[in-house]
């Protein structure tokens, strides 16, 4: 069965501050993987916040951001061999040797957002002061193709539409984060 954990995180637990750009350091946490199934060829993640309150706290409005996810990150082409990622792998520029990243919906917020410096790569969790806590859904994907088709500038839709039909096994764990008002 394949597998994801961290070290540093409990599935449904607390998401650790020193991971969040609300009370941390903006680093992501590390990652592993086991029980990939035979065939896998690379391997993906991806950090996505389903609990943006859009419309909200200055967000744009619903159907404004694809998928309407709050995106934090999507790291894909991890060779085969690679079966874990050390704290801090993202945005410190430690990912694996051929791995890339798309960028994270701060992109959408256009060049004048304060949050457009952090748009590539691992954005840690920082939801809006006084929104109830958010929902962090962390999921690395066995694939059976080693690169996958992605142009520059490509979304995380662009990235579904890539692993559809290729994904060998995936596997989530969730966390929770909030800031008081």
């Amino acid at each position: 069965m394949f597998i994801l954990t961290s070290p540093a995180i409990e599935d449904q637990g607390i998401y650790p501050d020193k991971f969040t750009m609300a009370k941390g350091q903006n680093s992501s946490p590390p990652l592993k993987w086991s029980g990939a199934p035979k065939g896998a060829k690379s391997y993906a993640v991806t950090l996505v916040d389903p609990d943006v309150p859009w419309g909200k706290f200055g967000l744009p409005g619903p159907g404004m951001v694809p998928g309407d996810l709050f995106v934090h990150w999507v790291l894909y082409d991890v060779p085969a061999n690679v079966k874990s990622l050390p704290e801090g792998a993202s945005p410190k520029g430690k990912i694996p040797k051929g791995a890339k990243q798309l960028d994270n919906t701060c992109l959408e917020f256009g060049k004048d957002s304060p949050f457009y410096q952090f748009r590539q790569g691992y954005l840690g969790s920082a939801p809006p002061a006084g929104d109830k806590a958010h929902r962090y859904v962390f999921t690395a994907y066995a694939l059976s193709k080693a690169k996958l088709p992605l142009a520059p500038g490509a979304r995380y839709t662009d990235f579904i539409a890539a692993i559809s039909g290729n994904v060998l096994a995936r596997s989530s764990f969730l966390v929770y984060f909030g800031v008081k008002a």
